[in-house]
């Protein structure tokens, strides 16, 4: 089993499963159906599990019931189990084919006698009609495709190898160059395999083959475009040439999504409601521009402006030739992986539940991304050349007063170093300190082929 840092945000809801129901969203397999019943297996003596999809019979039972009594009834006749009271966790898997279960939820959890988690597919889509979300009694997460850190774990990096890194982040200090290097290996490594857990296991069950994940990518990115026929109704068309274009949009120099490029002659608020499709799928991620880079960032986004990525960068590697995925793999710097690293930052932010914005004024030049801590707006640049130092749009930004920017970040492949310009620090990190950089904003606070990856006990 790949080790999920939400298994811990399952066992924080636990010990509080006496006054809420939890709802798991996410993108399409990455991994929620297995991780709860993992969960369920491990922490509840018994447990219920209904998948909505596969008992469609029980699906239309279920979707007439109005207490919680025939609720009771039909999933206890329907599993053949009994409910022990104080001991039974009650797990409702593809949810959105019986929506009204989301509404009786309270009255579920009123109950008393079981723990309530529901999960499913596309519940930012589907979901959308239900009439009324039990406020106070149901908690909501999303699950990502893995993050970096546990996409290391899954590896085998050392904890302690994560120690070091935090002391050298805290204490700007370069981190030692054997370690360096190889690090940004398994960064390469991760830009190339995404993610994704199936695209993950089946890299180590293959003995390190690429070629094997990259089979299980495309077998995705097929699965994704399917349930965009499957759901998006009248709008599927254009729904699926958005998703299609994510990857030649984000191949230009501004990476900007512009719509033109899909359909001449057409307006953002003709498909507005399809980019709101992908993002409420989890299919894709939306970074907003904003105008005015202080703190509530939000107060100037332009909704018609943004940037638009997959949910996996493994997925969308695999749109890509090959030869890109193996110039990747090896940090060839003749290939520009500008769009393909920001969406490695994209889906790292989005998973620690971080806003995302970039910054762009027509005279003072675009900045990747902005975020916010301690008070003040954080300028984070994503380099993938060597060039890294070279950020004209930073330092006008830098040297603007009036928006009060303390320091700023580079993610670069550049060990750990600080300058100083425009009179404020511009610190560089290499881009495998991606999740630290990434939890302090989600905090808002600044404390100071066949591919093996590296042995680390070598």
């Amino acid at each position: 089993m790949l080790s999920r840092t939400a298994y811990q945000m399952l066992c924080s809801w636990k010990r509080e499963a006496h006054s809420t129901a939890l709802l798991v969203d996410g993108a399409r397999q990455t991994g929620k159906t297995f991780l709860i019943e993992e969960f369920a297996k491990r922490e509840y003596p018994t447990y219920i599990k209904v998948d909505f999809i596969e008992d469609s019979q029980l699906a239309v039972a279920l979707a007439a019931a109005t207490s919680v009594r025939q609720v009771i009834e039909a999933l206890t006749l329907a599993s053949g189990k009994m409910v022990v009271p104080g001991q039974t966790l009650l797990f409702l898997d593809e949810v959105q084919e019986a929506q009204n279960l989301v509404t009786l939820s309270k009255y579920l959890v009123q109950d008393g006698r079981f723990s309530l988690i529901m999960s499913g597919s596309m519940l930012g889509v589907e979901l959308s009609h239900v009439k009324s979300f039990p406020v106070g009694f149901l908690r909501e997460e999303r699950l990502y495709p893995l993050d970096f850190f546990e996409f290391c774990d899954a590896l085998g990096v050392p904890s302690s190898v994560w120690e070091m890194l935090e002391e050298c982040y805290a204490k700007v200090m370069p981190i030692d160059e054997q370690i360096h290097q190889r690090l940004l290996r398994v960064f390469r490594l991760y830009v190339v395999l995404g993610g994704m857990p199936r695209a993950v296991q089946e890299y180590l069950d293959h003995g390190y083959d690429l070629g094997a994940a990259r089979q299980a990518q495309e077998d995705l990115v097929v699965l994704y475009r399917d349930d965009i026929a499957k759901h998006a109704g009248d709008r599927a068309l254009q729904v699926k040439a958005i998703y299609d274009s994510i990857p030649s949009q984000l191949d230009k120099e501004n990476k900007r999504f512009v719509l033109k490029h899909i359909k001449a002659d057409t307006k953002f608020e003709r498909y507005a409601n399809d980019f709101a499709w992908l993002t409420g799928a989890c299919a894709a991620l939306k970074t907003t521009c904003v105008r005015d880079p202080r703190p509530m960032l939000e107060r100037s986004e332009e909704q018609n402006r943004f940037k638009f990525y997959f949910s996996d960068v493994g997925m969308l590697m695999s749109q890509y030739g090959t030869d890109v995925a193996l110039a990747a793999l090896a940090g060839e710097r003749s290939v520009n992986f500008g769009g393909v690293y920001e969406n490695v930052v994209a889906q790292e932010f989005a998973s620690k539940g971080v806003p995302l914005h970039y910054y762009r004024h027509t005279r003072l030049g675009e900045v990747d991304f902005m975020g916010e801590a301690s008070g003040a707006a954080l300028p984070v640049e994503v380099k993938s050349g060597k060039a890294y130092r070279r950020h004209v749009a930073l330092n006008n930004l830098l040297r603007s007063q009036e928006y009060g920017i303390r320091c700023a970040y580079v993610l670069c492949e550049g060990n750990v170093s600080e300058e100083v310009r425009e009179g404020k620090p511009v610190r560089y990190l290499p881009l495998y300190m991606l999740p630290l950089v990434a939890r302090e904003l989600s905090k808002g606070t600044l404390d100071g082929v066949v591919a093996e990856p590296p042995a680390w006990n070598s």
